[in-house]
């Protein structure tokens, strides 16, 4: 169920749309089906004609007119330059509007269902108050399916309250949204899995993004990119330090944020990708919070993986004050090719060993997230390998372990328990993650096999305890997105046998060419292999 927000400041502008034809003559019989007491003692039986939507207007509006009760909203527009949108101004916006959308095909519901679900979002977004004084007046209204064929309802709600107070609505897009995947549990309806995505720590993009993309003819937002590098990197970072060195590597310009009045303590950082070179000239970096990418990202996460000490942490400083001065110059401080570490094969027994103590023992006891963000990562560094400047099933199976990794934190109530028994229980993960690092050679498709191989025996342990826990739908996703990810797998390596040898072979000899997924227009960007 997909929530749309919208303002203005016109009452019977809205109820009149509401009750009309809709833009594609899509509307039929609009009716009301909740609402605050005053509007529904008020609302007829039955379709409701344009002069119902003009009574209902006034009788919602009232407050506002008895008080004179005046609820400005910002004008905000995209600043390209900034990356943000910025204020340019202000209107009156006291009728709050959302739209409760349906997925095509899932309902119709009926209009008691529709009642009770209105009835539980207007509580839940904080418009209903018991004893009256400080309620919205509000009212719910169905007209039917959209052009598109979802099935919905439209809810107006006028925040001047019946006190003639303003009502708070900060935070009501991420609020609602929330509020939708309750409601959408509740009542069994399908669960938006981009909402899922956002809510575990993995940030979608937005479309000023994938406009960049689209100019700049690249497969793959800026956003995505830098998430796929970075854990790659932090799958075989050490320390502090040798994390730094490794975002060199990856081709991903950072710059540290020091604590106000000490340059010697980082307490985050900002990553970018090497922007392009256009006439001559290289454009500004687009900079983005590494913990709002993924939230095992951050710069306390990392630090809790690599246990950082102090000392470590002081250690890292000249680095990061290092890279902080190559992004002011105008040929920034990395490779011209990723670089992607390599493991001989003779690693491939420990592998195997290590790996088995990854399987789940007790199914009941969930996924130890820490074992998640491990092969988040390693889905991420297989997937710069075998799916190049595209993301496909490789990387989608790197963003599914990685929402385990949000969903699975230790209680907030035991902060020093969570980070000495968190990193205990992750570091059977870890010593595979870099085993799998280092195994990742020109010439280790062998190698790769067997990581695969482990990471679907891991896919398998994970969907049989999420099916003990009687989340289906979340065993079926993690079944499907690691069995996608093997045949992606596989399907390249035969391909890679086949161009070489010239028919079709079960086991490669080596491993696909390495191909820059950052390749670009510009100089200081190239494809190859180090």
């Amino acid at each position: 169920m997909m929530p749309n927000i919208t303002r203005g400041g016109r009452a019977a502008g809205l109820m009149t749309y509401l009750v009309g034809e809709g833009r594609a003559n899509e509307h039929e019989n609009p009716h009301v089906v909740a609402g605050h007491d005053v509007m529904l003692q008020a609302a007829p039986l039955g379709a409701l004609t344009t002069d119902d939507a003009l009574d209902l207007a006034n009788l919602i509006d009232q407050p506002r007119k008895v008080f004179g009760t005046s609820v400005m909203v910002p004008v905000r527009e995209w600043n390209e330059e900034q990356q943000k949108h910025v204020k340019v101004g202000e209107k009156e916006g006291h009728m709050w509007h959302a739209s409760l959308s349906l997925n095509p095909g899932e309902g119709p519901l009926s209009d008691r269902q529709w009642e009770n679900i209105a009835n539980d979002f207007v509580d839940q977004m904080g418009f209903v108050d018991p004893d009256g004084a400080k309620s919205c007046r509000w009212v719910a209204i169905r007209h039917g399916v959209s052009k598109n064929g979802n099935d919905h309802i439209h809810i107006a709600v006028n925040l001047v309250r019946e006190d003639g107070t303003k009502q708070p609505v900060h935070n009501d897009q991420p609020r609602s949204q929330k509020i939708a995947n309750v409601l959408e549990k509740k009542y069994g309806l399908q669960v938006l899995e981009s909402r899922e995505k956002e809510q575990d720590g993995v940030r979608g993009h937005k479309p000023a993004e994938r406009t960049r993309a689209e100019r700049d003819a690249v497969p793959v937002v800026q956003r995505d990119e830098l998430r796929r590098r970075l854990r790659a990197v932090s799958e075989t970072a050490t320390s502090e330090a040798d994390f730094i060195a490794k975002t060199r590597d990856a081709r991903v310009l950072v710059r540290p944020r020091f604590e106000k009045g000490d340059t010697e303590k980082v307490v985050g950082f900002s990553v970018a990708l090497v922007p392009e070179v256009v006439d001559g000239k290289r454009e500004n970096p687009v900079w983005f919070s590494p913990s709002k990418l993924d939230g095992n990202l951050g710069l306390g996460q990392l630090r809790a993986r690599w246990s950082s000490t102090p000392g470590d942490e002081l250690e890292a400083v000249p680095a990061w004050t290092e890279r902080a001065q190559s992004v002011r110059s105008s040929d920034p401080d990395v490779r011209e090719r990723i670089k992607l570490e390599r493991l001989s094969p003779e690693t491939v027994k420990q592998l195997n060993e290590v790996a088995n103590q990854i399987v789940i023992p007790d199914r009941a006891a969930g996924f130890d997230r820490y074992a998640a963000v491990h092969v988040s990562g390693a889905f991420a560094q297989a997937s710069l390998y075998f799916e190049r400047g595209n993301h496909g099933p490789i990387a989608d199976a790197s963003d599914v372990f990685a929402r385990l990794a949000q969903r699975e934190k230790f209680s907030d109530e035991q902060p020093g328990r969570r980070r000495s028994q968190g990193m205990q229980m992750g570091a059977n993960a870890a010593y595979v993650a870099r085993l799998t690092a280092r195994a990742t050679g020109k010439d280790s498709v062998t190698g790769w096999t067997a990581v695969f191989r482990q990471l679907n025996r891991i896919g398998k342990a994970v969907e049989g305890a999420q099916r003990a826990r009687g989340e289906l739908t979340a065993a079926a996703t993690t079944a499907t997105a690691v069995s996608r990810a093997v045949a992606t797998f596989e399907q390249a390596t035969k391909q890679a046998a086949t161009e070489r040898t010239g028919r079709t072979a079960p086991v490669p000899a080596r491993a696909p060419t390495h191909y820059d997924p950052n390749r670009g227009r510009g100089s200081g960007a190239g494809q190859g292999r180090d």
